[in-house]
């Protein structure tokens, strides 16, 4: 019963796909590069980001510049809330 079950799942989803059926490579890296963002979206990566307020602080005021402060929180500090909102 078993046998057949599977012979009939074998016969059901067709032959497998042949080498012609695939994609080059060339192809693929083609329709790669056309969803990639562009590297403009990751200028965020280049901020120096500080962990330690006070150092950030008092870099801010030695350039004169004004200083982001994110918060984010919770047990596991992953950025959940304690509580339910």
């Amino acid at each position: 019963m078993r046998r057949t079950w599977i012979l009939g799942l074998l016969l059901a989803c067709g032959a497998p796909a042949s080498a012609t059926d695939v994609p080059e490579y060339e192809t693929l890296l083609k329709k790669a590069a056309a969803i990639r963002p562009p590297v403009a979206d990751f200028a965020w990566q280049q901020i120096p980001w500080h962990i330690d307020a006070a150092a950030a602080l008092k870099e801010a005021k030695a350039e004169n510049r004004p200083l982001l402060v994110w918060l984010a929180g919770g047990r596991d500090r992953d950025g959940s809330p304690l509580e339910r909102c």
